[in-house]
């Protein structure tokens, strides 16, 4: 019975002790992707959003993970000649969604300016190629990537910019290339509470 109080008591304190140190935002943007191996247009913008989460481990760090719906855009536009030499070459466009949960540390070193950095995995929940068709199931399910950046608080709102680098090839091809995404992201937010 002791223990039980004891545990009752500590799990109190720590859940009233994490309650200050929690906070909860929304947040938008855009990415610009790329991937190699892959003759696809630098930078296809494309979108993200979603809910982050903030714990405090203490005046300086945090633990942040987020939740969001994330698209990743690939346009082929293949020169003229290569259309004409060989019908193969198509200009196509492939709009990848996925649901991104990064996990990232971050560190606060100024008052106003935070450093962000961590893994995240992409579950891919929807393929389609020019907007319409199915991508003939051309990708892998998922993604592990990992996530570098920063924000920069601004009262109630934020800005962020983020580099993802992916880990591990996303084509589900069998052709010796490996697709790996590279993605810049840049995106605004707003603290519900907490921050």
């Amino acid at each position: 019975m002791k223990n039980l109080l004891l545990f009752a008591f500590l799990s109190t304190c720590f859940f009233a002790n994490a309650q200050e140190k929690l906070g909860i935002g929304i947040k938008v943007g855009q990415n610009f992707s790329s991937v190699n191996s892959v003759a696809v247009d630098r930078h296809s913008a494309s979108f993200h959003g979603g809910v982050t989460f903030q714990v405090g481990i203490n005046d300086k760090i945090s633990l942040v993970p987020e939740v969001l719906l994330s698209q990743t855009k690939l346009s082929t536009n293949p020169k003229i000649a290569d259309v004409l030499n060989n019908q193969v070459y198509n200009p196509e466009t492939y709009h990848l969604s996925y649901l991104m949960v990064p996990l990232l540390v971050q560190v606060k070193p100024f008052s106003n300016l935070l450093l962000q950095a961590g893994p995240q995995y992409g579950i891919l929940i929807d393929q389609k190629k020019d907007g319409i068709e199915n991508a003939q199931l051309a990708f892998k399910d998922g993604e592990f990537s990992f996530v570098g950046g920063a924000k920069v608080n601004l009262g109630g709102f934020f800005v962020y910019g983020r580099y993802v680098v992916g880990l591990q090839d996303i084509s589900a091809l069998q052709d010796q290339a490996k697709w790996k995404t590279r993605q810049w992201q840049l995106g605004i937010g707003m603290n519900l509470f907490g921050f």
